[in-house]
């Protein structure tokens, strides 16, 4: 067998692997491609689409998971709080050379008559545009990487052998590909496709955008972790940007977010809600069914396919654990820092600052570390009393409502029970009070005639914090209050994701030209404030805000709750919490996340609620400030897989 054969046979073999756990992309996809002959698959139509779909699959950011937890506003429910500056990276020279045989076979294609110019062009459009992702993957997290743009077999056991060692290019060089390669892909790409997943002309100039905001970003931002001058790939430039190159990228930037905003093609879901109520109902609708209008690129979990991710039911509230015993609930934790975010409406639907008031001076600014011995009897007449436990989150902005479970919310014919204590007749605060597996000691409290529950609910039908330390379900409780809403079913349990994952929405495109504009003074600002303020006007408010760079990066943190955008937009500008450099951070200077516990008050004449900030208990300790490793300047680039075997130089070195 020649060696041409050998080649295209591990090509397949590489690319099928993946196409049983893929999403079906494609209707064509099906069928044991094991089985095709190999010249057969790279020489006809319905061959190219099958491996185009595995090719989609491994796309670097393409799929649901928590990597928000990294940062100030998630963690794990029951976990010490940490943080990290971690982004989903990518080194996988397989998958590019399947990319650079994939782009060979449609030229092959085209040359025998079995594609059209038209077919051919968008085939290798869709193939530039994965391949550009797989190096953004690459570029944002190792800096300068090597760039293969064709494939490398005929190199194998001749002269040239050499070439097969391709030697990386400069992060600013590796950059500038990238775009020029998404630029091209939008070239050729059609404006729409068939099927609603497959990229288009929109999806690559959104990519770019987002690719070009993120050089940007680092260049911008470069001195605030500047790395150490006398590492070799520092002087070399493989890990190196510089405000000087700022500007370009952010016209970059402008420019292909607003290719897509001409367009008219996409718009935000429901963009003008009549009321609160409807733009709650038009939020949750976006994250249960995708919507075309909105999706540049994602992905629909909706076959429940098991081998497709992990299922979401495992990150909502106790009571709805079925029967779990280990840590099969509340696996995701909403901290207070994010909740605190969301602005509250005032009559007239303009904002109005949304730190939830729990201290009638109004410092919210404090926090308990110990609450179990901080919070004394003569301190509850300090509290702002509420009569009703949702009091705080009614209000709020209606993105929190639709997307976060809080104490009290309603939820599959429940009521979501998160409370840690009662302030007793007597007056005497309990904060966490001991209660046994049988619930025990979590028993009710009547007053005037109704019951009510340390917990907030009867036994162990509650999902509040780690108080109850002889509880059998402990490990399914929550120590923060608040958990993720925005992609679990919201009428019975699966298994398995059912709900869409967008990995470009409309609304991020709208926030990136946003954000070009105000950090370079390039661009359209009056265009910039209207999209800033578009995003702000779908979740129901009715005033606008200034284009400044607080009020977008606001939006980038309400908006995108557990789709790991936050995380990008601290590690693209190095903002990641780092308490040795707390001037220059987007993370915020607290360094501590927080948790908000209820407790109900039944000292006076009639049962009300206080809130209390304090530090969360945890499933190994107590109490926990933070732990885990903290965003210094060299953890922004990760060391490069196989160095030596791949002849290059490492990074931090």
């Amino acid at each position: 067998m020649k060696m041409k054969k050998i080649f295209a046979y591990i090509l397949i073999a590489g690319l099928t692997l993946g196409l049983s756990s893929c999403d079906k992309f494609f209707d064509s996809m099906e069928g044991d491609l094991s089985k095709v002959d190999a010249d057969a698959l790279l020489n006809s139509e319905n061959g190219l689409l099958a491996l185009l779909a595995d090719l989609y699959a491994q796309l670097p950011g393409v799929s649901l998971n928590d990597s928000d937890k990294n940062q100030m506003f998630g963690n794990g429910a029951r976990d010490v709080p940490s943080y990290g500056s971690t982004v989903s990276g990518f080194w996988n020279y397989t998958a590019v050379r399947a990319v650079n045989n994939f782009l060979q076979a449609v030229e092959n294609c085209r040359a025998n008559g079995v594609l059209d110019n038209e077919t051919a062009d968008k085939y290798k459009g869709e193939a530039l545009f994965i391949r550009a992702c797989y190096y953004f993957g690459s570029v944002r997290v190792y800096g300068g990487v090597p760039i293969v743009e064709e494939p490398l077999d005929k190199y194998y056991g001749t002269e040239e052998e050499d070439k097969l060692y391709v030697p990386r290019s400069t992060e600013k060089e590796t950059w500038d590909w990238v775009l020029d390669q998404f630029e091209q892909a939008a070239n050729l790409l059609p404006e729409s496709q068939a099927q609603e997943m497959r990229a288009n002309r929109y999806s690559a100039y959104g990519m770019l955008a987002r690719a070009a905001l993120w050089a940007a970003s680092e260049s911008k931002y470069w001195s605030r972790s500047a790395l150490n001058p006398s590492w070799v790939a520092v002087q070399k430039k493989l890990t190196y940007m510089e405000a000087s190159y700022a500007n370009d990228y952010y016209q970059k930037a402008i420019d292909a977010a607003k290719k897509v905003i001409d367009a008219k093609d996409y718009d935000l879901y429901e963009p003008n809600p009549s009321s609160v109520s409807a733009a709650k109902e038009n939020l949750t609708e976006l994250f249960q069914n995708y919507k075309k209008v909105e999706g540049l690129l994602g992905r629909s979990y909706k076959t429940g396919d098991a081998s497709t991710t992990n299922g979401t039911d495992k990150w909502i509230p106790n009571q709805w654990a079925f029967g779990y015993t280990g840590t099969g609930a509340a696996n995701y934790a909403v901290t207070l820092n994010l909740a605190d975010e969301y602005d509250y409406y005032n009559a007239d639907r303009s904002r109005k600052n949304g730190k939830i008031q729990t201290l009638n001076n109004g410092d919210e600014n404090a926090y308990m570390n110990d609450p179990e011995t901080e919070m004394t009897d003569a301190k509850v007449a300090d509290y702002k009393h509420y009569d009703n436990v949702t009091d705080p989150f009614t209000d709020k902005d209606a993105r929190f409502q639709a997307w976060v479970l809080y104490p009290g919310a309603e939820f599959r014919g429940g009521t979501v029970n998160i409370q840690g204590g009662y302030v007793g007749t007597d007056g005497a605060v309990h904060v966490y009070p001991e209660a046994t597996s049988n619930g025990v000691g979590n028993d009710a409290i009547m007053f005037k005639g109704e019951a009510f529950y340390p917990y907030g609910g009867v036994g162990i039908e509650n999902s509040a914090f780690m108080g109850l330390t002889n509880d059998k379900n402990a490990n399914n409780r929550n120590s923060y209050s608040f958990s993720p809403r925005k992609y679990v079913d919201l009428k019975s349990n699966n298994d398995y994701v059912q709900s869409p994952y967008y990995d470009l929405r409309y609304a991020e495109v709208l926030l990136t030209y946003a954000e070009a504009v105000a950090e370079s003074n390039l661009g359209d600002k009056v265009l910039a404030a209207k999209s800033l303020n578009a995003v702000r006007r779908r979740a129901g408010f009715t005033d606008d805000v200034a284009l400044t760079i607080d009020n977008i990066l606001h939006e980038w943190k309400v908006e995108f709750p557990f789709e790991n955008k936050w995380t990008n937009v601290l590690y693209r500008r190095r903002g990641f919490y780092n308490p040795n450099n707390t001037v220059n951070q987007e993370e915020g200077n607290v360094g501590k996340k927080l948790t908000l516990i209820p407790l109900v008050d039944l000292s006076g004449a009639k049962a009300q609620y206080i809130f209390l900030r304090a530090i969360p208990v945890t499933a190994t300790s107590k109490y926990w400030g933070y732990s885990g490793t903290l965003s210094y300047n060299g953890t922004y680039y990760s060391g490069i897989p196989n160095n030596e075997k791949n002849h290059i130089e490492d990074n931090n070195k």
